[in-house]
């Protein structure tokens, strides 16, 4: 093959190449985005209940106008206010507990993990109690028909809600539970990078985790 033939053959159009290059930067960027999450969940694996927790709050406070609107169309039910304004006040307040609980580059706070798990125990109490008062105001006590429930909607959503709530702060209690069983795990995962053929391996500071 003449060298002329050679050209031809390895000759690749401008576009394909811009394309191509294009097309490894963005894969590029986005590993490193991906190793630099995870390099950070490394350092702070309570991030993984933190974001459940948050969760949480932005759904109870999302939902809390059907509460009330509940609460008002079932005035025989007095304490139905106060559960949920009590929920409104764990809901809120857990979020600051929990910074405490893990302060950056400290050691984890036992007491305030004790209080977070505490608050969390106090919202599926609430939310079961919610769930009881209402149903068994509605379909045992007062058994209102079906008319009356239907121009109602929002009782028998608040009752799906609570339920919705009681689940998400459960899996919340149970992501910080496993943490010293998943912590261990997800430090062994491989963050290096290899630039030029050789291992950069970035260096993990988990002596005050």
């Amino acid at each position: 093959m003449t060298e002329n033939e050679n050209m031809v053959v390895n000759q690749v159009p401008p576009e394909e190449q811009a394309q191509a290059s294009l097309g490894k930067r963005i894969w590029a960027g986005f590993k490193e985005r991906v190793r630099k999450q995870v390099v950070a969940l490394k350092r702070s694996p309570q991030r993984i209940p933190m974001l459940v927790i948050v969760i949480c709050t932005i759904l109870w406070l999302f939902w809390l106008f059907t509460f009330s609107r509940a609460a008002n169309a079932l005035p025989g039910l007095n304490t139905l206010g106060l559960l949920i304004f009590v929920n409104t006040m764990l809901s809120i307040l857990i979020i600051p507990l929990f910074l405490n609980a893990f302060p950056k580059r400290k050691k984890a706070n036992v007491i305030f993990i004790v209080l977070t798990f505490i608050f969390m125990a106090g919202m599926i109490a609430i939310d079961f109690v919610y769930h009881s008062q209402v149903y068994d105001f509605i379909y045992v006590q007062q058994a209102q028909s079906e008319s009356w429930l239907n121009e109602r909607p929002f009782i028998a959503e608040s009752l799906t809600l609570s339920i919705v709530h009681l689940v998400f702060v459960a899996v919340s209690v149970v992501s910080l539970a496993l943490m010293p069983v998943y912590t261990p795990l997800i430090r062994k995962i491989n963050t290096s990078k290899n630039i030029e053929g050789n291992d950069i391996q970035e260096t993990i500071d988990v002596e005050d985790e």
